[in-house]
C-alpha cells in the first residue's frame, strides 16, 4: 500500500472516489460505474464533449479526418475524449491539443504501464489543460480485456460518440454500443467502400448512425450554429488567441510566449482582433475578449 501510494504522489496523480465531489456525475449514470478513477492532471466538467474512437491500423484519411475534425471542433468549446491508443485515437488527442483545447484520455491500463508507451509525451502534453484518467491500479497491465471495460467510461463521459473508422471487429464498435445503451447518439463518417476500415462505419450509418461529412453536422448537435458564430470565418491564428482570451485576460508578453509564431505576425493580428472589435486592451496591458 505504502509502494502504490508514493506512486501516486510521486507522479502527482490524484484518486477520486465515487462519493467524491470530483467525481464525474456523467459516470454515475451508467451501468458499472467505476469506484474510483486515477487521474493525471486536471478535474474536468464533463460538459460539452465528444468521444471520437476508431481504428489503431488507421488510413491517412482515417488519421486526416481525426486530426483535422478534432482540431477544428474544439476550437468551439467542445472536449475530446479518446483512448490513447495508436491511430485514430491518437490523431484526435493531437488535433485537439494542437488547437489549445481540453482533451481527456482514458486508459486501459495502470499509470506503471503506460500503453502505447510511444503516447508518453502525449499523456504529459494532455495532462496540462485536460486529463488522463483509468480506473486501474497504477501496476495493472495493459491487458487485452481491459479495453472493453475502458470504453464504458469513453462513452459515458462524451454526450456524443464519433466513430471516424472502424472494421467489422473494432473495439470501437464496442464504445459505440454502449453510448447507445447509455441514450447517447452516435456518429460515422463514411468511408472507401472496399477499404476494410470502414466496414464498420458504414455499418453504423446503415444501423442508423448520423453521417457526418464537415464539422457542422456534429456542432449543430451542441446548437452551435457557425452561421451566427461569432468567430467564424476567422484564420488559425486569430481562433489561436481568441480561444487562449476565453481563458481570461492576459498580458501581451504573455501570450507571445504561448504562441510559436513569428512576434510581428501574432501582434499583427492582435491589431486586426482588436479592430474588429473582438478584443480590447485593459490596464496594465492586458488584452482580452470583449462581452
Amino acid at each position: 500500500m505504502y509502494d502504490q501510494v508514493k506512486f501516486l504522489l510521486d507522479n502527482k496523480l490524484t484518486l477520486v472516489l465515487f462519493n467524491d465531489d470530483g467525481y464525474p456525475m456523467k459516470l454515475k449514470n451508467i451501468y458499472d460505474p467505476p469506484a474510483g478513477l486515477f487521474i493525471k492532471g486536471n478535474i474536468i466538467d464533463y460538459a460539452n464533449t465528444l468521444a471520437i474512437v476508431g481504428s489503431r491500423k488507421a488510413t491517412n484519411y482515417g488519421l486526416t479526418v481525426a486530426y483535422k475534425f478534432s482540431r477544428d471542433i474544439s476550437r468551439y468549446g467542445i472536449k475530446i475524449i479518446s483512448g490513447l491508443a495508436k491511430g485514430i485515437d491518437t490523431a484526435a488527442h493531437l488535433g485537439c491539443l494542437d488547437a489549445d483545447g481540453v482533451t481527456i484520455g482514458v486508459l486501459g491500463n495502470g499509470f506503471k504501464f503506460i500503453y502505447p508507451i510511444s503516447n508518453k509525451e502525449v499523456i504529459n502534453r494532455i495532462a496540462i489543460k485536460g486529463a488522463v484518467l483509468t480506473e486501474f491500479l497504477p501496476d495493472e497491465k495493459p491487458f487485452p480485456q481491459n479495453f472493453p471495460r475502458r470504453n464504458r467510461i469513453i462513452s459515458g463521459l462524451a454526450d456524443f460518440v464519433l466513430v471516424v473508422e472502424a472494421t467489422d471487429r473494432s473495439g470501437s464498435l464496442i464504445t459505440a454500443r454502449l453510448a447507445l445503451e447509455q441514450g447517447k447518439d452516435v456518429f460515422a463518417v463514411p468511408g472507401n467502400i472496399f477499404s476494410i476500415n470502414s466496414v464498420g462505419t458504414n455499418n453504423l450509418i446503415k444501423d442508423g448512425a448520423k453521417l457526418v461529412s464537415n464539422i457542422e453536422d456534429i456542432l449543430s448537435e451542441y446548437g452551435i450554429s457557425l452561421k451566427n458564430n461569432l468567430y467564424f470565418g476567422y484564420n488559425e491564428l486569430e481562433l489561436t488567441i481568441i480561444n487562449i482570451l476565453k481563458i481570461g485576460a492576459i498580458t501581451i508578453e504573455e501570450l507571445l510566449e504561448r504562441i510559436d509564431m513569428e512576434v510581428n505576425e501574432v501582434l499583427k493580428t492582435i491589431g486586426k482582433l482588436e479592430c474588429n472589435g473582438i478584443i480590447r486592451r485593459t490596464f496594465g496591458n492586458y488584452i482580452t475578449l470583449n462581452d
